[in-house]
């Protein structure tokens, strides 16, 4: 197993540049997911690492040693497509068998009829059986070692994928949307299997995936990208509750976070649809907008921030979403409030909503996270008790 470097990874096609300039370290077992929408780059970072793209500029280092020009077939990786890519003439066994067979055998002992008399062929084709064993004993697809592709579903097609990339004991795997294909239920489990899998061989993983669930629940850290650059690295929690950039924190979170717009005075005060807020920023900006999770609203009485009229439900059993528009504000909130609360947010009710200022998020023109905020109110409030808040 292996680290990966990524260095300053650019790559274009014709005039088009996809990738900008990307950085970024993966550690040894890693699990480690470039997420981000269609068209942002990850699957083409991917192929770069496996060595099937080459890029324009940049440096790819597995284990400390520079790969940028070495062959895929060379740089010990194993790929899992989001199409699985099984031979469907060949057994499960044979499929699994295909990377051990090119790597062990020469072409003459590769021969169905020739190959069994050349010397050694024996013990080297019971190395192979013991490999695909241990491969379908770890992935539970032992009985399935003599079908096709054809007579398998969905799940355990990509389980057969999973093995075969597992057999050639590889310095990193990587994922390319492997999950896309399954419907909803298999999906959930095949992850939960991914994860047990990864934590099993503590072996390096790089998941690409448009899917923030997917990403969400398992990885160590997760790569925004968006627009060929990377916006954000850091830890499933972190990249939720503190977002360096709107783009991360709209992506990120589901429902969508709520972004509003807020008025800023000369002195750098805040104020929401004529409301003080009690919060000051440092720096004049241009526009000011403020992010607040689902789970930050609050229903409240008389003295409200905000009031609006709820105009759709979407019961999920544990929690109740609400959309209210709110005067003022162009598009509709979302507020995550327990079922208990049903009664008091039906539809057409007018209810007040509440938040605690210091627990928002605030953005600049750019997007960019402002960070130095002030509690009016009280007293400064750090980032690190922003982001504690935010968590709680």
């Amino acid at each position: 197993m292996a680290g990966l470097s990524i260095t300053n990874i650019t790559k274009r096609f014709g005039d088009t540049e996809v990738l900008k300039g990307v950085s970024l370290d993966i550690a040894d077992g890693e699990f480690i997911s470039l997420v981000g929408p269609s068209g942002c780059g990850k699957s083409t970072l991917l192929r770069i690492i496996a060595g099937l793209e080459d890029q324009s500029t940049g440096e790819i280092k597995l284990a400390g040693n520079d790969v940028s020009g070495v062959r895929a077939a060379d740089r010990n990786l194993s790929m899992v497509f989001q199409s699985y890519a099984l031979y469907p003439h060949l057994s499960v066994a044979d499929n699994i068998a295909v990377p051990l067979r090119m790597r062990q055998q020469k072409a003459l002992q590769r021969l169905p009829m020739i190959g069994r008399f050349v010397p050694g062929q024996r013990q080297i084709r019971h190395q192979i059986t013991r490999d695909i064993r241990n491969a379908a004993d770890m992935l539970e697809i032992a009985p399935l070692l003599e079908r096709k592709p054809g007579q398998l579903s969905g799940g355990q097609r990509q389980r057969v994928a999973l093995a075969r990339a597992l057999v050639r004991d590889p310095a990193a795997f990587l994922l390319d949307e492997p999950l896309s294909n399954l419907d909803a239920k298999l999906r959930v489990q095949t992850r939960v299997e991914i994860a047990q899998l990864h934590r099993k061989l503590g072996a390096t993983f790089v998941y690409v995936t448009h899917d923030q669930v997917e990403a969400m629940t398992m990885s160590s850290r997760i790569a925004v990208m968006m627009g060929g650059r990377i916006l954000q690295c850091a830890e499933p929690d972190t990249v939720y509750h503190d977002p360096e950039d709107i783009q991360v924190a709209e992506f990120i979170g589901s429902p969508k976070i709520n972004i509003l717009p807020v008025d800023q005075n000369a002195t750098g005060a805040l104020g929401l649809l004529g409301q003080a807020l009690h919060l000051q920023v440092e720096q004049k900006c241009q526009s000011v907008r403020i992010g607040l999770r689902p789970e930050m609203l609050r229903l409240s009485g008389e003295q409200s921030l905000l009031t609006g009229t709820v105009e759709h439900l979407e019961n999920l059993g544990a929690e109740l979403f609400a959309q209210i528009a709110v005067p003022g504000l162009e598009n509709r909130l979302v507020l995550r409030c327990d079922p208990s609360q049903r009664a008091a947010v039906r539809l057409g009710a007018t209810v007040g909503l509440d938040f605690t200022p210091a627990q928002a998020l605030l953005f600049d023109q750019d997007g960019t996270r402002i960070r130095r905020v002030h509690d009016t109110s009280r007293r400064p409030v750090s980032t690190a008790e922003v982001v504690q808040h935010g968590r709680t």
